[in-house]
């Protein structure tokens, strides 16, 4: 597709996940939508179609030229082609689905077979950009920022949306570890706590070791083809908070702001450890802190504002070492080291 191609894929793929967080937006903070055919749905599917008649428009104007269709497919643009119909299919069923049963509210909404073959489909039309620069020899593993924008670019969307579909566990929709939080429910001190603060707690645990695989998960996914240069993290990482935060209409703005904070201690961790898939030890000592910098400022800066965490010490230390220990595990499976040959083994 070329960079120039796949920049317009990108900016497409931001329009449609775009239109995904503004209709999130809407639902989460207007709860008498009762219907299918809503402003909010019309910016959403409008970016699938322009994403669908730009990514059709580059294999007509190839086959134009002379190739076969097999041939005129993008590389790295096949699964999206997947990935629309899917998406068509799955916003036809959508449609069916609220028309028959109304509109689906809180978790339900997420988890809805319709919803998720929407964004399956999405996934796989996002991360196009991602997988044509993948696969282009000239990317070498020290390519600069310019050449590496729209592959961080998608990367960061696909995250993005990845993180939408669990809000309700993303440390950035919802404050669990404030004192603020556990007084409101009534659990603090924890002398005071019951079955349901307990589970508060344990949702904002959970929350922390997932959301640092969407954040950080795809940073360690790059670094498998590329040295990232400065910037990369911030720019695949820091929009989540953001927009995760956007979803409650900015109720805690300060949370979005601390999470971009936190990657930006990430994005210096980076500049001081280098790490790279040919240096693997320097890339395991990256992925087993990272996590530990951009939970640390998180916990802190929600501790300076409120005064106090809610957890104990060792519910908010145990989760920094969960954290980092959750990306080490990931960089340890998807780059194990090398199997020795039979005369090292003897």
């Amino acid at each position: 597709m070329g960079r120039a191609g796949d920049l317009v894929t990108v900016v497409l793929s931001a329009w449609l996940i775009g239109g995904l967080f503004v209709d999130g937006w809407a639902h989460n903070t207007r709860a008498e939508l009762e219907t299918f055919f809503t402003p909010w749905h019309a910016v959403f599917y409008s970016g699938f179609a322009a994403s669908a008649l730009w990514i059709w428009w580059a294999v007509v104007a190839r086959r134009r030229a002379g190739a076969t269709w097999r041939d005129a497919v993008p590389v790295g643009y096949g699964p999206a082609l997947a990935g629309l119909a899917l998406f068509a299919a799955s916003g036809l069923g959508d449609m069916a689905w609220h028309l028959a049963f109304g509109i689906e509210q809180d978790l339900a909404a997420l988890l809805s077979p319709s919803h998720l073959g929407l964004f399956a489909g999405g996934l796989l039309v996002v991360t196009a950009p991602l997988r044509s620069a993948w696969a282009d020899a000239a990317l070498g593993r020290g390519a600069r920022l310019g050449a590496l924008l729209p592959a961080l670019l998608s990367a960061a969307v696909a995250a993005s949306g990845t993180g939408f579909f669990f809000m309700y566990l993303h440390p950035a929709f919802a404050n669990h570890g404030s004192i603020d939080q556990l007084r409101s429910l009534g659990a603090f001190p924890p002398a005071q706590r019951g079955y349901v603060q307990d589970q508060d707690i344990a949702l904002g645990v959970a929350g922390i070791i997932l959301a640092t695989v969407f954040l950080l998960g795809p940073v360690l996914y790059l670094l498998r083809r590329w040295d990232l240069p400065a910037g990369g993290v911030l720019l695949v990482a820091g929009p989540q908070f953001v927009l995760l935060q956007a979803l409650t209409g900015f109720a805690d703005p300060e949370l979005a702001a601390l999470g971009v904070a936190g990657t930006l201690a990430v994005e210096l961790l980076r500049w001081w450890l280098r790490p790279s898939a040919t240096a693997p030890a320097r890339l395991r000592r990256f992925c087993a802190t990272a996590p530990v910098a951009l939970w640390a400022v998180w916990f802190g800066g929600i501790a300076l504002r409120d005064g106090g965490l809610g957890w104990e010490p060792e519910v908010w230390a145990g989760a920094l070492f969960w954290s980092g220990a959750s990306l080490l595990a990931l960089a340890v499976l998807t780059m194990p080291a090398q199997v020795p040959s039979v005369q090292e083994c003897r």
